[in-house]
């Protein structure tokens, strides 16, 4: 039984049937959707455990906000635990399983705990199993550490590739929503070199859910030829599934863009970014203003040259294969050559 409403949906394609499990379970979605949206158009509104009373847990958000629904994804050395469902597109094979439950997330054997509640305030592990002493080491400590955490960890090496390399701009706008696209826009037209970082895999924030009017006209026709736009820009780049994981002193921040989680296949040449040729699956993107200033002066000078990046050993970006034209090679910095006394 699908409980799908009959129309709405725009990010969703009604006519490319997705096919994922759930819990060893064989289910069907949508292209569009996320987990999470195709978890509850097949009538699963259970999703997790609460963390310590083992209570029902069902969704309340629709983004990254979402505590409950925190899944293990892939199998072996392509598992990762405490995914969010509202944030993983699905895709064709999906696997997901749910957390902290036994032995099944509908019959779970620790809510026994919500019964006794009133018996595990907060941190009443550190008021009791002080006796017998030797029990702690060979009981109750196994058992607390057992009872602890949601998802469990990795078992073996990760299969995915990552890379880390530098990149700069003048403006980095955090967020594609209508405001960071409208600042994105009025920072290009400037010159100035722009980048625009969204976590989602879509712009606009909320105007994919809501109807607004922007400059009297449609809020997502006026997206989608701002974002068209801003595209055609050589100074712009926009990088979408990409979170801006801090901003730190010295006009330095740090982006973490996941390119390939969203597409289909167990192996790593099925999974890997079709963008550039390289085997990444995440980049780590680092901007620094100042770092790019002081280099300038250094090529000035001729003591830089900036050729192919490479990580460790002093050096700064990437040397794993071709870089896309947009992250601007020509603008980081590479290994230092030679320099005059």
């Amino acid at each position: 039984m699908s409980f799908r409403l009959p129309s709405g949906g725009r990010l969703i394609e009604r006519d490319r049937p997705i096919s994922f499990t759930f819990n060893g379970r064989a289910l069907q979605g949508l292209a569009g959707d996320t987990l999470a949206s195709a978890l509850l158009a097949n009538g699963q509104v259970l999703q997790g455990r609460s963390f310590k009373y083992h209570r029902p847990r069902g969704l309340v958000a629709s983004g990254p906000e979402e505590p409950n629904a925190l899944m293990g994804l892939g199998q072996g050395s392509r598992f990762e635990p405490n995914q969010r469902a509202t944030t993983t597109e699905l895709f064709d094979g999906l696997q997901a399983t749910s957390q902290n439950h036994w032995p099944s997330l509908e019959f779970d054997v620790g809510a026994v705990n919500s019964a006794l509640s009133r018996f595990f305030p907060a941190g009443f592990y550190y008021k009791t199993f002080m006796q017998p002493r030797a029990a702690w080491k060979h009981l109750f400590e196994p058992f607390i550490r057992r009872s602890a955490g949601l998802g469990r960890a990795p078992e073996q090496a990760d299969a995915d590739h990552y890379a880390h390399f530098y990149s700069f701009a003048d403006v980095l706008v955090v967020g594609g929503g209508m405001a960071g696209i409208a600042a994105a826009t009025a920072a290009a037209e400037t010159g100035a070199r722009v980048i625009v970082m969204e976590q989602s895999a879509h712009w606009g924030g909320r105007v994919l859910v809501d109807e607004v009017q922007v400059a009297g006209g449609n809020a997502s026709e006026w997206l989608a030829g701002e974002v068209a736009r801003l595209a055609a820009m050589p100074n712009v780049t926009l990088l979408n599934r990409t979170m801006c994981s801090g901003v730190y002193d010295h006009g330095y921040a740090l982006g973490y863009q996941r390119v390939g989680d969203h597409l289909p296949g167990a192996g790593t040449a099925d999974r890997m970014a079709h963008r550039d040729g390289a085997a990444e699956l995440v980049r780590f993107l680092h901007l620094d203003a100042e770092f790019e200033h002081a280099a300038d002066g250094l090529r000035g000078e001729g003591l830089v040259q900036f050729d192919h990046l490479d990580i460790g050993d002093g050096h700064f970006g990437l040397a794993q294969g071709p870089l896309d034209r947009r992250y601007r090679p020509e603008a980081h910095v590479g290994r230092i050559e030679s320099a005059g006394g």
